[in-house]
């Protein structure tokens, strides 16, 4: 004799109804603590383009060693 399977409706509100659960309890204090996180740092977008793409004089920064290479004042 066959197992009957569960259709489509039954696993949908059968999902449904352990997320409610889960929204109602209040979670571990050690996960709460795994994602405590700090906020996002804003960085300057010129900073993070001349230190990835080594572009330091095209954008202004650095400027300084670039005119004593070059030997302007």
């Amino acid at each position: 004799m066959r197992k009957q399977r569960r259709d489509r409706r039954m696993l949908s509100q059968d999902r449904k109804r352990r997320l409610a659960d889960l929204a109602e309890t209040k979670p571990d204090a050690k996960a709460t603590k795994a994602f405590i996180r700090k906020a996002y740092e804003c960085c300057d977008v010129l900073g993070y383009m001349a230190k990835k793409y080594d572009i330091k004089g095209e954008i202004g920064i650095g400027e300084e060693n670039i005119r004593e290479d070059q030997g302007i004042p």
